[in-house]
């Protein structure tokens, strides 16, 4: 439990850090008056509403009565478990729901999802340790995957998103694709019915939100026209 805990409190610095970093200096931020408390308030405020959707998702998928009490429910530290699926789900479309005037949801949304990123490989190889690292591909590989895919974000993807070559918001769900699909491959190296997996909960969200992903990336970045889509459906 106490491991568990410290995990989730590096990783949060981790995303807070690395969010600082890329926001403190950035000019949509300066011209829009976002100031730093104001995007870590939402930041904040988008954990919160991450973490509750993980545990949701948790205890739907993994349901007991046990979870009726709402110590069980909320406590999550001492009674673990949490679907990184879920969380993911509700803090994205928290991201974009968030009405509050000028912000700049497409920025903040590449940031949080950069941010996010960062902290993904501690999580992972935190996780690994908790398990005793049974789980050599979620333990390992994902954490090096993630990483990996970090370097290449803040390296290759983000300057293009700087010069205007990749529209905000296309970071973001370039982020959900990578981690939908790296998800569903390290859920199903370790199937035994194909089944029985593929109508789990977490694996009917993985697959649901790679298409929504892609689909908002191609409506993003202008592939494809959302008067085209509207007039194809008279």
């Amino acid at each position: 439990m106490q491991l568990f805990i410290i995990i989730l409190i590096v990783s949060l610095v981790i995303f807070l850090f690395c969010l600082h970093i890329l926001a403190k200096e950035d000019l949509s931020f300066v011209r829009k008056n976002v100031t730093m408390e104001m995007l870590f308030n939402t930041a904040f405020y988008t954990v919160g509403v991450g973490l509750f959707s993980a545990r949701i998702i948790y205890v739907i998928t993994n349901f007991s009565f046990g979870f009726i009490n709402p110590l069980v429910f909320f406590l999550f530290p001492y009674f673990p478990g949490l679907s990184l699926v879920g969380g993911v789900v509700g803090a994205m479309f928290f991201i974009y729901f968030y009405k509050r005037k000028k912000f700049p949801h497409g920025r903040i949304f590449d940031f949080f999802s950069i941010a996010f990123l960062s902290a993904l490989p501690i999580g992972f190889f935190g996780r690994g340790l908790l398990t005793g690292m049974q789980d050599k591909f979620s333990g390992i590989f994902m954490p090096i995957i993630f990483l990996i895919t970090f370097i290449f974000f803040i390296k290759i993807l983000l300057p293009l998103n700087t010069r205007g070559e990749i529209r905000d918001g296309s970071l973001g769900f370039l982020f959900v694709l990578v981690f939908s699909l790296v998800t569903f491959i390290a859920q199903i190296v370790r199937v035994n019915n194909f089944l029985t997996f593929i109508l789990q909960l977490d694996i009917v969200m993985l697959i649901m939100l790679f298409i929504f992903s892609l689909l908002m990336l191609l409506m993003n970045e202008g592939f494809i026209s959302t008067s085209r889509l509207g007039k194809g459906n008279k």
